[in-house]
């Protein structure tokens, strides 16, 4: 099979993969949002916006189309690893892939109704934008050890074979970078009344994000180091709960140790089972 037969091939793949992921996770966003509302909302917790629900005059047809949107969005952001597998221009189709990511969000959330405001639309696209970079960024430090185990395996010329903990210093910096600057830079964008890009979406979407697909990424090339990664993450945040938050900001520690340990133990089984 052709390069670009394995590629559409591998597109295939991971779109069917993430389509029910998509689906899955945007109920989520709605389910936990309406079980923290305040007030509580009446008649149980919705599925759908109030203005998705009035345009389409049922609760059960706003919901499938919802689903189908959410679905082509999860399908586009499963397949953001395969400019990875392309020989040439990688930076160029990482690029084309994130406009394409952002078009199909943007138009998933005007037909579902999810940006009451333009300001609404360009703070989330600005958060999946984050979220995509810093996705993109370990996958990329991952992409360069693949890169020299491969190099390796043919015979070509190589740097001398890496300590693991040099392996493992770029991931420990990238997490320097999220949990202790990341939060003071959205602190200056943050709203002061409503704090929501530190108080809500960095807590309880960025942070966890991150530290599952980083230790997802390192338990794959080093072994046993990275069981030391949960407990990094958990460390680094400590800083900001004291400085930037209050003591009722711990639980960041446990979601970032936490988080770090699923993404660590799910990727030393797939390394193990030869994914």
């Amino acid at each position: 099979m052709t390069e670009r037969g394995e590629i559409f091939r591998e597109l295939a793949r991971r779109a069917a993969v993430g389509f029910p992921w998509g689906v899955a996770l945007v109920y989520l966003v709605f389910l936990l949002g309406g079980l923290f509302a305040f007030p509580a909302p009446e008649g149980g917790v919705p599925v759908v916006t109030a203005a998705m629900a009035e345009r389409w005059s049922n609760p059960v047809t706003a919901a499938l189309v919802q689903a189908v949107w959410s679905g082509l969005l999860g399908a586009v952001l499963e397949t953001a690893e395969v400019p990875f597998r392309l020989e040439r221009r990688t930076a160029l189709w990482s690029g084309v892939h994130f406009l394409l990511t952002a078009a199909v969000f943007s138009l998933a959330g005007w037909q579902c109704r999810w940006f009451p405001y333009r300001e609404t639309w360009l703070c989330l696209l600005g958060l999946l934008l984050l979220c995509y970079l810093l996705m993109w960024a370990v996958r990329y430090v991952g992409w360069h050890q693949d890169l020299r185990a491969i190099r390796k395996g043919v015979g070509l010329p190589e740097e001398p074979e890496r300590p693991n903990w040099r392996k493992a210093l770029p991931y420990a910096l990238l997490a320097a970078g999220v949990e202790l600057l990341l939060p003071w830079l959205l602190r200056l964008l943050d709203a002061r009344d409503v704090p929501v890009l530190t108080g809500i979406f960095y807590p309880f979407l960025v942070l966890p994000l991150f530290c599952f697909f980083s230790g997802w990424s390192l338990a794959k090339r080093c072994r046993r180091l990275w069981l030391t990664y949960p407990v990094l993450c958990g460390a680094l945040t400590l800083p900001c709960v004291f400085l930037l938050y209050n003591s009722s900001a711990l639980f960041q520690v446990w979601a970032a140790a936490i988080a770090a340990l699923a993404g660590g133990l799910l990727g030393a089984l797939w390394k193990k089972l030869g994914k």
